[in-house]
């Protein structure tokens, strides 16, 4: 069978998926796919429901709610703002990329009071920052995101929960590009409202918004007493239907994307989250010490590099599209950057099931790129750089 990849025609459908988001995606997650379709108000399916539901509790560390529904990372972002900002709210948001900056375009939105408080790409928020600002303004909630997926970035969020919590406000948590592959605790950072995606570090299909409630975000969900502006949104319901899935119906669930669910959170939890934690953390290092050992520079501020995603500057010379395509000739694909970063950058996605394997066949095909397109270095000093990290995996 024939594909086309960024205008090559190859005769396999087989490529490295090194991309922020669609990630690789493990067999058995696409064979649970493709089994029968259930009734979503069939007794068996919401059993299946509620154990996903409660497996994501565990990955997301949090002890109110799960829930997991048809939609994207950006519809989980605007459902927990709806749940929490009534007009007038003041929102202090985040923003050090495209995504954290998301959160104060859905404020506005919602008839909120955005407040930015803003960096420049590729720099991290830091504590003091959020300490200083919210000692001079009272605000309903903060919005941030922990891996900012544009430029590679990690915030301190365990340190900004910290602040958040002891100012009163509620804290809004985009853990899309991280949970899954990073250390993520919601409950004990302080984190009231975790909304995330399946693509990325979960490695499931695009297709599922989900969300995961604090016992404090679930207490406000609870007791509030205004109708919010959306009724898909509407995470009252949600919660209903997660409490009581067998007898309950709000709206239709993604029967078959739950089925990968269930599947991808079982690897993980086989795997165990310290462990897979580890696995991004030493792959992470292997592919930024070889980006270097060729000459590139990163985007990301120095200590602040996610485990996740790696944001590399082209060198001089070479051209975004023309890398990238060429990239595609070793069937591997990666991101370009936009916005600020748009032509400047390529990203690369180390997450989900990624493994030493990959990431040396990434290593490579970025070497033999670079040096058709003319970049001067030692060849095959990525990879070797890469090899002796990874020894860490042995």
């Amino acid at each position: 069978m024939y594909c086309k990849l960024l205008g090559v025609i190859r005769t396999s459908e087989r490529f490295e998926l090194m991309t922020p988001g669609p990630t690789n995606i493990d067999p058995a997650v696409m064979r649970a796919m493709i089994r029968t379709t259930e009734s979503h108000m069939d007794e068996s399916f919401g059993q299946k429901y509620r154990e996903v539901l409660d497996k994501l509790k565990k990955v997301m560390a949090v002890e109110g709610e799960a829930i997991a529904i048809a939609g994207s990372g950006t519809l989980a972002q605007e459902i927990a703002l709806a749940n929490v900002v009534r007009p007038g709210d003041r929102v202090l948001n985040l923003v050090n990329g495209y995504f954290s900056g998301r959160f104060a375009d859905i404020t506005q939105r919602l008839r909120g009071v955005a407040h930015p408080l803003k960096v420049p790409w590729g720099k991290a928020i830091k504590p003091e920052s959020v300490r200083e600002e919210l000692s001079r303004e009272k605000y309903k909630a903060v919005t941030c995101a922990h891996v900012e997926t544009s430029t590679g970035v990690a915030i301190p969020v365990r340190e900004i929960g910290e602040v958040v919590k002891k100012a009163g406000a509620t804290f809004v948590v985009d853990t899309v590009a991280s949970l899954g592959g990073m250390e993520v605790r919601s409950e004990e950072w302080g984190v009231d409202f975790n909304v995330t995606c399946s693509q990325k570090c979960l490695a499931v299909p695009p297709g599922l918004a989900i969300l995961g409630l604090s016992r404090r975000g679930l207490k406000e969900v609870d007791t509030r007493t205004c109708e919010v502006s959306t009724i898909y949104g509407d995470l009252k319901e949600w919660v209903r239907l997660a409490r009581n899935p067998l007898t309950g119906y709000f709206a239709t669930q993604p029967v078959n994307l739950i089925y990968a669910l269930d599947a991808a959170l079982d690897q993980i939890l086989a795997e165990g989250l310290e462990r897979r934690v580890t696995r991004h953390r030493v792959i992470a290092e292997s592919f930024r010490k070889a980006m270097t050992a060729i000459g590139l520079s990163l985007a990301a501020e120095e200590g602040y590099a996610a485990d996740t995603v790696t944001s590399v500057y082209y060198p001089k010379g070479v051209d975004d599209a023309a890398f990238r395509r060429e990239l595609s000739k070793s069937s591997v694909i990666v991101a370009r950057g936009f916005g600020e970063f748009e032509g400047r950058i390529f990203r690369v996605g180390h997450m989900g099931i990624v493994n030493a394997n990959d990431i040396v066949a990434t290593i490579g095909a970025i070497e033999r790129a670079l040096r058709k397109m003319g970049h001067r270095f030692e060849y095959g000093s990525g990879c070797a750089a890469a090899q002796q990290e990874l020894e860490r995996l042995a």
